[in-house]
């Protein structure tokens, strides 16, 4: 059996659920079919509390009322144009091929809470990515596993615990020869937590955390690990302003080895850094709300995706900032609009140094409509760049368009929800492999949600 055919496993039990349960709200695929808004737009998955800002295991009961199960189902679809190959015989010649592939983002989830006391979560999440060409192919496959449990102790303090687990292969294999490729790496993550409410507009949290990683590439990607303890904040005033702080002190050891000779002795490095992660919302009036997120220390990943899996086990990844701002208005009470501005970069202080940080910029439009009691529609556009920081060369390395849009159906008495989106990326790459090379994809996005 197809791994892809294996996907509907996963699938068609979450479907059959859905007629059993009641009430619900929407999931990710809104925010999606709305220009992948992030800031000022609030979403039940998106929301600025202990459990969906920071991750506070002490916030999983408060965050939702009642038991749930949801899903989200992506599929992306993409081709790459232009991929150069190389007459070694006639070193003037070139000519150009195509590769295209497939990735699937799965994941259900099924959160029981009890009398508002005890609240238990568990998610099982399955990522599968192929890419083919006439020349190799290439699949990745990235199953995740993660539970969280949370105690109320009285009616201001919240204890919480997770575990979480990753394995991700990687495998490649050229059509004409018998060379193959494997990469693997394993991640583990524990957390405990307390949750405090100060009063009625501020909560209050702490999360003491430990993480392993393991790499079969050590000598690029090295064993690391990794201590962390984080403190969270937040705050509702008059129901005008929302404000989410979550400051994080980390301690890292990795294990490296030479590249240039893996058999030798490993090398331990440690890293102490600090983390800052801020969002907030303010009602300007009662239709324009304005948006504000910062985070240093950040993961930028996905530079040059779809292309990246073609011959990496792994996304190039850079720790940068990240700044967000935006403006949603709210027309009447069908209609809403949204802008938003995000930068991204990471830099190096040494100028002269031969690597270099980058640079993302993005430009996100959304809008939604609501055209009946039953039937919500939406849009919206992604600009976005990617250049080098510093940016020597005054030119972009890549740039992609993103046209979104969306559904949301709840039928008449709120038994469940439905939620579709589909988004159209074309992207090119002026300065990676070949002037001419790039991208088209075509995303599907589905998401279900019962509360019972």
């Amino acid at each position: 059996m197809r791994r892809e055919n294996l996907l509907w496993l996963f699938v068609l039990p979450f479907l059959l659920s859905l007629f059993i349960y009641t009430y619900s709200y929407a999931t990710q695929s809104r925010l999606s079919g709305m220009g992948d808004l992030s800031i000022v737009v609030e979403d039940e998955s998106n929301m600025i509390n202990l459990w969906d800002f920071s991750g506070n295991p002490a916030g999983f009961l408060e965050d939702e009322k009642g038991s749930v199960i949801r899903g989200d189902f992506d599929w992306d679809s993409y081709r790459i144009r232009n991929l150069p190959e190389n007459d070694y015989a006639n070193p003037e010649s070139v000519s150009k091929y195509k590769a295209k592939g497939n990735l699937y983002h799965n994941w259900v989830s099924l959160g029981y809470r009890k009398d508002d006391v005890f609240a238990l979560g568990v998610e099982g999440n399955y990522n599968f990515r192929k890419t083919e060409s006439k020349h190799f192919r290439n699949e990745r496959t990235s199953p995740r596993m993660s539970i969280v449990l949370t105690q109320r102790q009285d009616s201001i303090t919240y204890y919480g615990a997770s575990m979480e687990y990753l394995e991700d292969k990687w495998d490649f294999r050229y059509t004409d020869s018998e060379y193959r490729d494997k990469a693997r790496f394993k991640d583990f993550k524990s957390e405990v937590a307390v949750a405090r409410k100060l009063s009625p507009e501020v909560n209050v949290g702490a999360v003491l955390g430990y993480n392993s990683f393991k790499s079969d590439r050590e000598t690029v990607i090295p064993n690391s690990y990794a201590i962390w303890l984080s403190g969270q904040t937040m705050v509702v005033i008059d129901d005008k302003l929302k404000l989410g702080l979550e400051t994080t002190i980390k301690f890292t050891k990795a294990d490296f080895k030479s590249p240039i000779d893996e058999y030798g002795d490993k090398e331990k490095e440690n890293y102490y850094y600090a983390l800052l992660k801020l969002r907030g919302i303010y009602e300007l009036t009662t239709k324009l709300n304005a948006g504000l997120f910062f985070s240093d220390n950040e993961p930028l990943v996905g530079f040059y995706y779809p292309v990246d899996g073609l011959f990496m086990p792994w996304s190039l990844e850079f720790k940068g900032r990240h700044f967000g701002t935006g403006c949603s208005y709210q027309f009447d009470e069908k209609l809403m609009v949204a802008l938003e501005y995000h930068l991204r970069d990471s830099s190096r202080p040494d100028i002269a140094s031969e690597i270099w940080g980058y640079k993302i910029t993005s430009l996100n439009l959304g809008a939604e409509d609501k055209l009946s009691d039953e039937w919500l529609i939406r849009g919206g556009f992604v600009r976005t760049e990617l250049r080098v920081n510093p940016d020597y060369f005054k030119h972009r390395l890549t740039w992609e368009n993103t046209f979104t849009s969306g559904f949301g159906y709840q039928p008449s008495g709120g038994k469940f929800i439905i939620e579709f989106s589909y988004r159209y990326a074309y992207k090119k790459f002026p300065e990676f492999l070949s002037d001419d090379l790039k991208s088209d994809r075509n995303i599907f996005g589905l998401s279900l949600k019962k509360v019972f």
